[in-house]
């Protein structure tokens, strides 16, 4: 049994205590690089992270708010969406979970089993963007890509008040990757963490 679920039950916080230990929904626990991962829901969220996430403006130079449809033919989720991603997808490594922020803005607190592509790196202008394509599971012959095997992606960023998960979904789309293969989760870090679900830091 898990130590923090052993003493719930011994101190008999049931109620509070489940909140913040039982996976918020049945497919809410998988594995990911051999670790396993439980999404769960805190009955308290620190208010100084929230404050921090709030500040972050992303791709917006001025106060501004991103689209619920950030491109056709792409998906936008919730969590419960993102959660039943990252344990079927993910867990099974045909899908990943994108971070479009930069590694600083990743220390305030990441999503479980995100992985960090910020947008920056897939501008056409970045030297090393057809070797993430590769690593996404595009082919290269003679400069054309094909995306036949391309893996399945979710992208988020900070939040509705920030742009760079859609500027690196349409910088995807712009080199041909399928919008099937692509889908939004427009709340991002701000809303993940005011709902109180799981996230890591770079020291976890």
């Amino acid at each position: 049994m898990n130590r923090t679920v052993l003493a719930c039950t011994l101190i008999g916080l049931s109620t509070v205590c489940a909140a913040e230990t039982l996976p918020v929904t049945a497919n809410a626990v998988f594995n990911f690089n051999g670790e396993e991962i439980v999404i769960s829901r805190a009955s308290t969220v620190d208010p100084t992270t929230l404050t921090a996430l709030a500040s972050v403006s992303g791709t917006c130079v001025a106060p501004c708010l991103s689209p619920m449809i950030v491109a056709d033919g792409v998906v936008t989720m919730g969590e419960m969406e993102v959660i039943e991603f990252l344990s079927t997808a993910v867990e099974s490594g045909d899908g990943l979970l994108i971070d479009a922020r930069v590694p600083d803005q990743r220390a305030l607190g990441f999503i479980p089993a995100s992985v960090n592509i910020p947008a920056a790196t897939l501008a056409p202008t970045n030297p090393f963007r057809n070797e993430i394509l590769m690593a996404l599971g595009a082919e290269s012959f003679q400069g054309i890509f094909n995306f036949t095997d391309a893996i399945s992606l979710v992208v988020f960023d900070a939040g509705p008040a920030t742009a760079d998960a859609q500027t690196l979904i349409t910088d995807l789309i712009s080199v041909g990757y399928p919008t099937d293969k692509i889908s939004y989760y427009r709340g991002g870090m701000q809303v993940w963490a005011t709902l109180g679900l799981s996230t890591k830091t770079s020291a976890q």
